[in-house]
């Protein structure tokens, strides 16, 4: 039966013969990436998630066409300065390894929009991380953050943040910034309040609250007219505001596990909401408004 490596040895072989563009290597038990890995200059994703390897080859810097890798859950404590030869590369998936410290060389890559290095045991953030600004996607789950540098203001292209499970009691004003961004993943974190800056996010999509120690929320929120999807469970929220009423292109609303009282009859003017879960509050009525969700799907007593 061959090994892992030989196996992969196979489909690098297979891959070269072919001139293929994308290589998958995920799952099979490697420690160790075969150094022919080099030889393909055609190669634009590469796929080695959830191995055990724990260190790459210099040769990885041969690949010049490489846009995509995924390296997560793996074992890596460190990755090679030869990383900075990828200069095509646009996504790099980190995140479930052991780093313990990045190359500088990493910040070097012109064309890299997409990072992912939560779940690593590095110390902090890279400052450099906060210097390049044309970030589209960022995962920075798992770091015990317990603020965000005035700095993440400046990633005005950043389209996806993923924040989950730090230390977070707060957000910096400079979060209003970040005018592209679509997704926002918070949860699991400390926050008590959110800045009325939030409300400059006017192209956000879906917004994950839950998990944290909100008890309102400001005005501004209203101004979210993109959002699709908003989760607040597990907070302590026990008035919502009305303008509320103005997220018209709200489809999905979580409130469950809160202390609510009441709802605001302008909850009437979420006429997008197909889902809406109010579970485990203390409401004892609801507002006659509530018939006019005429898209309402789901709801959740």
């Amino acid at each position: 039966m061959p090994t892992p490596e030989e196996k992969a040895l196979a489909r690098i072989r297979s891959a070269a013969e072919t001139g293929a563009a994308e290589l998958d290597l995920s799952g099979l038990g490697l420690t160790a990436l075969p150094p022919e890995i080099g030889q393909l200059a055609s190669l634009q994703s590469l796929d080695l998630s959830g191995n055990q390897i724990t260190a790459l080859p210099p040769e990885i810097g041969g690949l010049t066409s490489l846009q995509s890798l995924d390296l997560q859950d793996n074992r890596l404590t460190a990755l090679p300065p030869e990383i900075g030869g990828l200069a095509s590369l646009q996504s790099l998936d980190l995140r479930g390894n052991r780093l313990t410290v990045l190359p500088p060389e990493l910040w070097r890559l012109p064309n890299l929009v997409s990072l992912n290095i939560s779940f690593n045991p590095l110390p902090e953030i890279p400052p450099e991380l906060w210097q390049k600004k044309d970030w589209k996607e960022l995962g920075l789950g798992g770091f015990h953050l317990t603020a965000l540098p005035p700095e993440i203001g400046g990633l005005t292209s950043l389209q996806n943040l993923n924040l989950w499970n730090n230390q977070l009691t707060v957000l910096p004003p400079g979060i209003g910034g970040l005018t592209s961004l679509r997704n926002l993943n918070l949860r699991d974190n400390q926050i008590t309040a959110l800045p009325p800056e939030i409300g400059g996010l006017t192209s956000l999509q879906s917004l994950d609250l839950s998990h944290n120690q909100i008890t309102a929320l400001p005005p501004e929120i209203g101004r979210l007219t993109s959002l699709k999807s908003l989760n607040l469970s597990f907070n302590q929220i026990t008035t919502l505001p009305p303008e509320i009423g103005g997220l018209t292109s709200l489809q999905s609303l979580d409130l469950w596990h809160n202390h609510l009282t009441a709802l605001p009859p302008e909850i009437g003017g979420l006429t997008s909401l197909q889902d809406l879960n109010l579970r485990d509050n203390r409401l004892t009525a609801l507002p006659p408004e509530i018939g006019a969700l005429s898209s309402l799907q789901n709801l959740s007593l």
